[in-house]
C-alpha cells in the first residue's frame, strides 16, 4: 500500500483521535461479507488482546454485514474508539475521524491503537478470505 490509510492524533493526556483514509473507509464500507468473516476478525483480535493482557470478547463493532468497523470497544466501564459519521453518506471526501472514549491510560491507548492497526492490516483478507 503506498498510501497514509490511517494516522493517529493525540490530545490532551490520553484523549486521541485517528483519521481513516476515505477511500479506504468506502472501499471498506462498500465490501460486503458473511458474518463468519466478522466472528473470525474478532475473534483474532481475542487473541490479540489476550497477548495484551486484556480480555474482552468482540472488540470489534461491524457496521452491517460490511467489512467496516465502526467501533473498537475494550470494555473497562466503556472504553472505545468510535466514528459517528453518518456511513450511509458513501461520498466520503475527508478523513473518517474515529475518537476515543474513557482512555485513561497509556495501556488503553495502545490497546485501542493496537486493534485498529490490527483491523488495517487484515483488511484484504477479510475481504477476499
Amino acid at each position: 500500500m503506498d498510501r497514509i490509510v490511517w494516522q493517529p492524533v493525540f490530545g490532551h493526556k490520553y484523549d486521541f483521535s485517528v483519521n481513516l483514509d476515505n477511500l479506504f473507509a468506502k472501499e471498506m464500507i462498500d465490501a460486503r461479507v458473511p458474518s463468519e468473516r466478522q466472528i473470525r476478525m474478532n475473534q483474532l483480535a481475542n487473541e490479540e488482546l489476550k497477548r495484551l493482557g486484556e480480555n474482552w470478547l468482540n472488540p470489534f463493532h461491524f457496521y452491517e454485514n460490511s467489512c467496516f468497523v465502526s467501533q473498537f470497544y475494550i470494555g473497562k466501564n466503556g472504553v472505545w474508539l468510535a466514528t459517528d459519521i453518518l456511513i450511509q453518506n458513501k461520498e466520503l471526501e475527508k478523513p473518517i475521524d474515529y475518537h476515543s472514549h474513557n482512555v485513561d491510560s497509556s495501556k488503553d491507548l495502545y490497546v485501542l491503537l493496537k486493534l485498529f492497526d490490527t483491523w488495517v492490516k487484515y483488511a484484504d483478507a477479510l475481504k477476499n478470505f
